[in-house]
C-alpha cells in the first residue's frame, strides 16, 4: 500500500518498501569500540510497546521555507508514544544534540526528491492529506547500519530490541 502511494510522483526517488523506517536517532560514523557501548546501551531500553498509525502526508523542508521539497513523509500518530521511545533511547545514549536543535519530526520518509520536485507534487499533497495508512504495533525497535551508495542508502538491521510487552 506505501509502494504504491509513490507511484505517479514526477522526480521522487521513492525509498524501497524494505528500507522503509522510522529514525529515532542518528549516529552517524560511529567506531566499532563505540559501537559495543551503543550496542549494550540500547539493551537497557525498557518501555512497553505502542501503537502508531501512518496519517497524512508533508515534505521537508515545509513549503514555508520557500525551499524545494527535498523529502516526501508520512506523518506518525500518536507522536507521543515515539517521543517516549525516542527519550529512553537519548537516556541511555546521551543527549542527542542534533535532535535538540532541530527538533524531533516523526516520518516514515516515502521518497527523496534529488533535484526540485515538479508541480505535481502539490496536487499529491492535497489528494492525500488525510492519509490514513491503519494502525500498526510496535513491538521492537532496531540499531541499523547504513552504507550510502548512488541509488540511495542501504540499512542493515545490526541487532533488535523489543519493546515490554
Amino acid at each position: 500500500m506505501i509502494a504504491r502511494l509513490c507511484q505517479g510522483i514526477a522526480g521522487a526517488r521513492c525509498t524501497r518498501p524494505e528500507q522503509l523506517h522510522i529514525t529515532l536517532r542518528f549516529l552517524g560514523d560511529t567506531a566499532e569500540d563505540r559501537l559495543a557501548d551503543v550496542r549494550a546501551g540500547l539493551r537497557e531500553v525498557h518501555t512497553p510497546r505502542f501503537e502508531l498509525a501512518l496519517h497524512g502526508t508533508g515534505v521537508f523542508p515545509p513549503p514555508s521555507a520557500r525551499k524545494p521539497a527535498r523529502v516526501l513523509w508520512l506523518g506518525l500518530e500518536p507522536p507521543e508514544s515515539l517521543r517516549a521511545l525516542k527519550d529512553a533511547v537519548d537516556g541511555v545514549l546521551g543527549p542527542d544534540h542534533e535532535t535538540a536543535k532541530r527538533g524531533f519530526s516523526p516520518h516514515l520518509t516515502l521518497a527523496r526528491f534529488p533535484t526540485r520536485p515538479r508541480h505535481d507534487l502539490d496536487r499529491f499533497l492535497s489528494e492525500h492529506a488525510g492519509f490514513d495508512g491503519g494502525r500498526f504495533v510496535v513491538s521492537s525497535f532496531h540499531l541499523y547500519r547504513s552504507t550510502l551508495r548512488p541509488e540511495g542508502a542501504l540499512h542493515d538491521i545490526v541487532e533488535s530490541y523489543p519493546l515490554l510487552s
